[in-house]
């Protein structure tokens, strides 16, 4: 049992640990379109796997298929960490996820097979505490190892655990054969995963991908539909199929199998989206992963593991189930009309260990109940069937409660932004939430302020985040405020000389200091200042003040301009003037160039602060859309959640109320 909880733990760890460490590893190999493939194709082929090799414990030694599956998940997790690009590690993933499939349904059917079912409660108990402490340990431990090791780490961190699992089966473990032979339904498998795989895409494509009514979707539907007619008529014909439908006619499995069907999406939906509720509402730290589920983690290993030791002591498990679900399904209507934004964190994080409590017995008691009166002969397909209808429930409620949150989200988003502003893309990337916003917009200051001042790398990357407002490019340019001035100052010295077009451009420029402009006349510096000095000679006092206040005057030559002379002497004066000029235009080109140093070196001060603290102006409208959208969004899942429970609570009305007896266990070889 030291070595099967090890796979179980190291299969279950897998469904979580690889989140945190998917954006550096997409850093890396790259092919960022192929993100959510990493993820789904783990799914789809655990998915397919489990019943597979629920079947196969019914026709070979279960010791050698279990060996088997941790073999295959070991081979796919040391591929996985070798893998050199998107595809190989989408391939070797899928492979991983056939020994993770094939772990999650050996497991429940290797206690079935080593203990009676009195006694199957306790260690079922164990096993669901195991699921709830890898949802802990899994994004926590992908942070740690990926921060500090390499992202590969978090595949090759299976091995050693991987290993001595290896030795305390190989060591301990009874070979377990069956007492006859029968053929292997090829055609039942094939048929299997042509109708589940194509259910899995749809309701992970769904709403996401592709939207619901798109000829992709409707067709994935179809097929599924298609395939699974065909597989329950072959089926029906086979002489040893894959599953036995017949086992349909038990209601202890049928009624247990569909409450599992339920509590899956009210589990998973759950410790899904918490998360995003402690990090991003009540500002627990996203880099301890693991602290935003522990109340929960908490609560279903106290559930999971007290609900099986009671069920060992009384010998039945509808009062438990039942009791759990009633308390449950209260606890989920109470938080859709309790949960704010501003609730307590004390509160929320002790009602939270409260849903893991409610959640637990359901982990351990729905398996047990289920095989307490399937023969012996088909324990293992049954088992796996319990395990296929909880992750098919799973994933078709997970698409359910990602539409009410990305909807309840887009509609805050909107309110905040009506411009149609692109900060929020930050918040629907990746997997669909920017969980640490403080660390995300760090980055974006930091590159901001980078780009202002003339780096190239961090221009290159504000122009090509979809996260930034453009309003916060419109002081950008390549090369940022120094190439900015660097043009300035090339339009200001044309400027002076008289070039007209230059001039124009610096006065239709905002961003251009009102004392910069008035340092240069209309027409430039000789010719504009003579132009002056023929209004000052006419009379004009507007004209005379402009003059008197130019910086490229001497004091010699503002005397005139304060004293004009007799009028047969302008045409002199304006001769001196322009030869003055022409000597005193160097000079004031230095001038003009030591101004615009001064306000580049004030504008290199001030217009990255603005662009700062815009940015945390707009970082607190996301803040408060994502707070009250998410809370939305969770009051909302809640009340899914308990139509889901009331649903398993149907179920379990139904269950027959059997006593756990024991039963022989096997001969072992």
């Amino acid at each position: 049992m030291a070595g099967v909880l090890l796979g179980l733990f190291l299969a279950a760890l897998d469904q979580t640990i690889v989140s945190t460490a998917m954006p550096r590893i997409v850093g890396e190999l790259r092919g960022a379109e192929y993100y959510a493939w990493v993820t789904t194709s783990y799914l789809l082929a655990s998915t397919v796997s489990a019943p597979i090799f629920g079947r196969l414990t019914e026709l070979f030694s279960r010791k050698g298929i279990l060996l088997t599956a941790v073999v295959l998940f070991l081979l796919g997790s040391a591929l996985s960490g070798l893998s050199q690009n998107m595809a190989q590690l989408i391939l070797f993933r899928g492979l991983q996820g056939l020994g993770g499939g094939a772990l999650f349904a050996l497991a429940l059917t290797t206690i079935a097979v080593l203990f009676p079912p009195r006694e199957r409660g306790k260690l079922a108990g164990i096993f669901g505490a195991i699921f709830g402490l890898s949802s802990a340990v899994g994004p926590w431990l992908g942070g740690l190892l990926t921060d500090h090791l390499s992202w590969r780490w978090v595949f090759y961190i299976n091995m050693p655990v991987g290993a001595v699992a290896l030795w305390f089966i190989l060591r301990y473990m009874p070979r377990l054969s069956p007492g006859h032979r029968e053929r292997f339904d090829f055609l039942g498998a094939f048929l299997l995963a042509g109708w589940a795989v194509p259910l899995m895409l749809a309701f992970s494509w769904g709403g996401s991908t592709y939207p619901w009514g798109s000829p992709e979707i409707l067709g994935l539907f179809a097929l599924a539909a298609l395939g699974l007619f065909l597989w329950v008529w072959a089926e029906l014909r086979v002489e040893h199929p894959l599953f036995d439908l017949s086992v349909f006619r038990i209601p202890t499995f049928t009624y247990a199998a569909l409450a599992s069907f339920f509590y899956g999406p009210a589990f998973l939906g759950t410790v899904a989206f918490l998360p995003l509720y402690l990090q991003v509402v009540k500002g627990v730290s996203a880099s301890q992963s693991g602290v935003t589920v522990l109340p929960l983690t908490l609560g279903v290993v106290l559930g999971s593991v007290g609900a099986g030791q009671a069920a060992a002591r009384l010998g039945r498990y509808k009062a438990l189930l039942l009791g759990s679900a009633l308390f449950l399904l209260a606890l989920f209507l109470a938080l859709h009309f309790v949960l704010q934004v501003d609730t307590p964190l004390w509160l929320a994080v002790g009602l939270f260990f409260l849903i893991g409590l409610g959640l637990g017995p359901a982990q351990s008691l729905l398996n047990v109940a289920a095989q307490n009166d399937v023969p012996m002969a088909r324990i293992g397909s049954a088992t796996s069937a319990v395990q296929f209808m909880r992750q098919i429930g799973s994933t078709m409620g997970i698409a359910l409660l990602g539409t009410v949150l990305a909807g309840s989200l887009t509609s805050h988003l909107a309110q905040a932004f009506p411009g149609g502003a692109s900060a929020p893309a930050m918040a629907r990337s990746g997997e669909g939430m920017a969980l640490d916003l403080d660390r995300e917009f760090a980055r974006l200051e930091d590159l901001l302020v980078r780009a202002l001042k003339g780096d190239e790398a961090a221009y290159r990357a504000l122009a090509e985040d979809p996260a930034l407002p453009k309003a916060f490019l419109k002081d950008l340019t390549p090369g940022g405020l120094p190439a900015r001035f660097a043009r300035l100052e090339g339009l200001a010295v044309r400027a002076l000389r008289g070039d007209e077009a230059a001039y124009q451009a610096l006065l239709a420029d905002p961003g251009v200091p009102q004392a910069l402009k008035a340092m240069i006349p209309p027409g430039g510096l000789r010719k504009g200042t003579l132009a002056l000095l023929e209004r000052v000679l006419s009379g004009d006092p507007e004209a005379k003040a402009a003059l008197l206040a130019s910086p490229f005057l001497d004091a010699r030559l503002k005397a005139l301009v304060e004293n004009p002379p007799p009028p047969g002497l302008r045409d002199q004066l304006l001769r001196q003037v322009d030869e003055a000029l022409a000597r005193a235009e160097p000079e004031a080109e230095r001038a003009l160039r030591r101004a615009l140093a001064q306000a580049e070196a004030q504008a290199l001060d001030e217009v990255p602060r603005r662009a700062v603290e815009e940015l945390e102006r707009t970082k607190a409208r996301l803040k408060e859309a994502l707070s009250l959208g998410i809370t939305e969004a969770l009051r909302r899942i809640f009340l899914y959640s308990a139509l889901f429970i009331a649903l398993a609570l149907a179920f379990i009305l139904l269950l027959p109320d059997r006593e756990l007896k024991g039963r022989p266990t096997p001969g072992v070889e």
